[in-house]
């Protein structure tokens, strides 16, 4: 049985990020003004048809692969887990057992120190990030030994609906 949640969140790009991925559009830009000039085909100068369709498809379907693999991250917290999902189309996603989690705290970091950048993360000494911008991120110490760092723009928000979810499953 599915388990609605008590919160969910999702936390999306930084502004700055969305114009450079966009900036691949220019190559589906380019076979698009061909054809309307009428100079893909065979004939002498026109660009040949592989080449306008390669750059379509490359012009569209980077941007839309990354922005449907890694366009967002969503975290829903229910009476059982944390649900963490990556991207629009969700395929990436990780489970994490509210009776794992040891320890739970919102941090201030650096990603760039301490993991290389944003994303899906693996740093020294058993730990993890899944972020996708900014520096604030809930900590979750899991009985494992494992840091799991839940990148989110209101942690103390997120904490505060953990705290609630887990007070609820100890009833």
């Amino acid at each position: 049985m599915k388990q609605r949640p008590l919160y969910e969140e999702r936390t999306g790009w930084a502004w700055w990020v969305h114009p450079l991925i966009l900036l691949t559009l220019v190559a589906a830009v380019i076979p698009m003004t061909e054809f309307a000039k009428g100079n893909v085909g065979n004939g002498p100068g026109a660009m040949p048809f592989w080449a306008a369709a390669l750059s379509f498809l490359v012009g569209v379907g980077i941007p839309g692969g990354v922005y449907s693999l890694m366009g967002q991250l969503r975290t829903r917290i229910t009476g059982e887990h944390i649900d963490v999902r990556w991207g629009y189309l969700e395929l990436i996603k990780k489970r994490i057992p509210l009776q794992d989690v040891e320890k739970v705290e919102p941090v201030t970091y650096s990603p760039l120190a301490e993991f290389g950048g944003w994303g899906i993360r693996v740093g020294r000494n058993k730990k993890k990030a899944w972020t996708v911008r900014g520096n604030r991120a809930l900590r979750l110490d899991l009985k494992d030994g494992t840091r799991f760092y839940l990148g989110s723009d209101k942690p103390e928000r997120m904490l505060q609906w953990l705290t609630s979810a887990v007070r609820r499953s100890d009833t």
